[in-house]
């Protein structure tokens, strides 16, 4: 067959990214990056996504692939739980709200009021914190808010933008996953959880597969940037679906470690999981692509670091991540470790070094002073918090977890990645900095029937992508149990 090309979008909570993915019927490239900035707007109290300023930027990316290349299909990924109202006559109600926006401060804690936490996670297979979207619409029914009244229908944020550039509107199930509203098996809609919240759900759309076809471009998008009536494929909306899809070689029972300014980790299953020790370890339950599940838990990474970064320019000083990771390579450990979970770490606003600090004195913990110390913590406590999750895996959830893989922007973080390999005392696969993209372009193929199953789209991206390999040092998970243990007694690490 001839040369064929599609255009992914993938859009996160710091920037976006679009690449061009090639497929000559052996081999796999991605290339071509196009890149955009993804900055929140705070308005009156409220913090929103720049929802027309994203929409633009991918309509410009359409422009500047077209220049050279007949586009066959586009897709967007992006984070999860983000959401669109819309009137009968498809027009957004209200901006699309941050999911760190504080109207949802006490949502969760009065949702269970109503819906007991154990019961929530009997129903749906999900635990969901604040950021999701079951307490953000729980949220208008405890403030009264009406605007649900006037919603005739909610789409999700990749659902939101494809709508846009289709005309077609449904809700693709990886990313609806990311809500807390669907049944364990990630078949249908929670129905009995929504009416118990008093959320309507008329508002409501049937879910689709990763992989089908919406429409084509709508005409004028088509015409102003020169794409043509490219199909519109709803690829595995979830950047974490989208990038478990398109691990190289991945399958039953790996443990995939997705890392960027969230960590999401977790292994792939045939079968949801809801039992006891799932409940009390905090894990959840998506679907990705066909009958496979993926039981997980995700938390703050990169965003924590991030919010560093931020600190230390307000004090006149510049660190890329370069800098950083030789910054903490040459430091020693200091031993003190903070919840990469805990709320007052992940609250927006604030100066993270004193966050890091009040965290560690809460915790009967030395406080910091040098910036190599605040980095190397911050690291040390997300590899840390890994290996709490790995462990609970294999002991507490008996899944026999032989190898790992970590991937997406994290992966690039080779002092983090030694780390990780030494506390799990395992080989590390690391590599596909953009697996997200990966994924959305392979699901794509699979779409336009170049790839027949799960299976062939992971063994193409393992003839078209390499995995560096990290080996755990001898005696380095000895440190790590220890202090893995005394975190534990401390509460720090749950």
């Amino acid at each position: 067959m001839g040369e064929k090309i599609v255009i992914a979008a993938d859009l996160g909570a710091s920037g976006g990214k679009m690449a061009k993915g090639r497929f000559d019927g052996s081999v796999l490239q991605v290339d071509d990056f196009f890149d955009f900035p993804n900055q929140p707007l705070e308005l009156n109290g409220n913090l929103y996504w720049n929802l027309f300023g994203l929409y633009n930027r991918i309509v410009e990316g359409f422009t500047y692939f077209a220049k050279e290349n007949q586009v066959q299909a586009v897709s967007i990924d992006t984070w999860g739980a983000s959401y669109g109202l819309l009137d009968k006559r498809g027009r957004l109600l209200e901006p699309v709200y941050h999911y760190r926006d504080l109207r949802t401060q006490d949502s969760v804690e009065n949702m269970y009021k109503i819906l007991p936490k154990r019961k929530l996670f009997t129903l749906t297979g999900c635990q969901p914190n604040r950021t999701y979207t079951l307490p953000q619409l729980f949220s208008y029914v405890e403030h009264h808010d009406k605007i649900l009244d006037l919603a005739k229908t909610m789409l999700f944020l990749p659902d939101l933008l494809e709508y846009f550039l289709s005309g077609v509107k449904s809700t693709e199930r990886s990313i609806a996953g990311t809500s807390g509203m669907l049944t364990p098996d990630q078949d249908t809609w929670a129905f009995q959880v929504l009416d118990s919240l008093q959320i309507q759900t008329r508002m409501l759309m049937p879910l689709v597969e990763a992989g089908t076809q919406r429409d084509t471009v709508l005409k004028n998008i088509a015409d102003a940037t020169g794409i043509g009536r490219a199909k519109v494929i709803a690829a595995a909306g979830h950047d974490t679906a989208a990038a478990v899809i398109g691990i190289p070689d991945f399958g039953i029972n790996q443990l995939y470690i997705s890392i960027g300014t969230n960590v999401n980790m977790g292994t792939e299953l045939t079968r949801s999981v809801t039992t006891e020790k799932a409940y009390e370890g905090g894990y959840k339950n998506a679907g990705i692509l066909g009958n496979r599940k993926i039981l997980y838990r995700d938390f703050s990474a990169f965003w924590i670091l991030n919010e560093l970064r931020r600190a230390w320019q307000q004090e006149g000083k510049q660190f890329d991540y370069p800098a950083i990771m030789e910054m903490v390579k040459s430091s020693e450990s200091r031993h003190v470790y903070i919840d990469v979970e805990d709320a007052s770490i992940n609250n927006p606003g604030g100066n993270m070094k004193q966050k890091v600090n009040d965290f560690l004195a809460c915790t009967g913990q030395e406080l910091l002073e040098s910036d190599e110390d605040f980095a190397r913590c911050i690291l040390e406590s997300i590899a840390l918090k890994v290996k709490y999750c790995f462990e609970y895996m294999k002991s507490k959830l008996s899944i026999p977890l032989h190898r790992v893989s970590v991937i997406n922007g994290g992966s690039r973080n080779y002092v983090l990645m030694q780390m990780i390999s030494d506390a799990l005392e395992m080989p590390v696969f690391c590599g596909l900095p953009f697996a997200t993209l990966a994924g959305n372009i392979l699901t794509q193929f699979y779409s336009l029937q170049e790839l027949g199953s799960l299976e062939e789209i992971r063994e193409l991206s393992g003839r078209s992508f390499e995995m560096k390999e990290y080996q755990p040092r001898l005696g380095e998970k000895t440190i790590w149990d220890m202090e893995l243990q005394r975190m534990i007694e401390k509460g720090i690490c749950k």
